[in-house]
């Protein structure tokens, strides 16, 4: 059997190997632990972000409270202010300068209140992320169990298919005996990037991608010079008759 033949053969039993490592990466085990794995990264991305979030909001409530701190002593002042005037006789009393008191007190309070307001809307998006958390995490917990177990159940069929996936590699090894490193090499750069990197010209028609080629092709592979390919897929052609 010259090489492009032995070849053919041996791309039969590559690719009966390929189709048992596909079958064994979707069987409904692993596909439910891929699921799983993608699901538990998600949460803890989720998770990351959050805490994140809340550490942020502490930091801006500390920064709201030494403001109120702040607006409390302004306030305190003004009351004594505040108090003083309402001790003094009308006719010793600056209106303007009441007048003015009484806004900053009115603007000092109307500042408080919407601190206040900041700081009960900061914590509650401080407990609600808390409890998401809190909530992420138990399903997480719960989700990690199901992946061991089904990691575990994996492992086995994996183990079970190990006698079966060693004969399969060691026909394919077997095929490959005789054919050159040349063009052993050549078969796996163009299966990184094609199926199936050999193709039967039939009716100088390549079978890989179905392009109709000219007729001197098949004349070049009967010689036997050099690897031909298919000029469209780049495919390694062989012919059969």
């Amino acid at each position: 059997m010259d090489q492009m033949r032995q070849l053919w053969e041996y791309q039969q039993k590559d690719m009966a190997l390929d189709r048992f490592d596909e079958e064994q990466k979707n069987t409904p085990t692993r596909k439910r632990l891929v699921k799983l794995q993608r699901y538990l990264k998600n949460s803890q991305k989720k998770v990351n972000s959050l805490e994140a979030r809340a550490l942020q909001l502490q930091g801006e409530m500390q920064s709201v409270v030494k403001q109120y701190g702040v607006l409390e002593g302004d306030l305190d002042e003004l009351e004594k202010d505040i108090g003083y005037y309402s001790e003094c006789a009308d006719e010793e009393l600056d209106a303007q300068q009441v007048k003015e008191v009484m806004r900053q007190a009115t603007a000092l309070v109307e500042q408080s209140e919407k601190l206040k307001e900041s700081l009960q809307a900061m914590q509650q998006e401080v407990d609600q992320s808390d409890k998401t958390v809190r909530e992420l995490l138990q399903k997480m917990l719960s989700a990690k169990k199901e992946y061991d177990a089904l990691k575990v159940e994996h492992q086995k069929e994996l183990n079970g298919g190990q006698e079966e996936r060693q004969a399969l590699e060691a026909e394919a090894r077997a095929a490959a005996e005789g054919i050159s490193p040349e063009i052993l090499e050549e078969y796996a750069r163009i299966k990184g990037f094609r199926p199936n990197p050999v193709a039967i010209l039939k009716e100088s028609r390549c079978n890989g991608c179905n392009m109709q080629l000219p007729a001197g092709v098949a004349v070049q592979i009967t010689k036997g010079d050099h690897l031909v390919t298919c000029e469209n897929c780049g495919r390694i052609l062989i012919t059969m008759a």
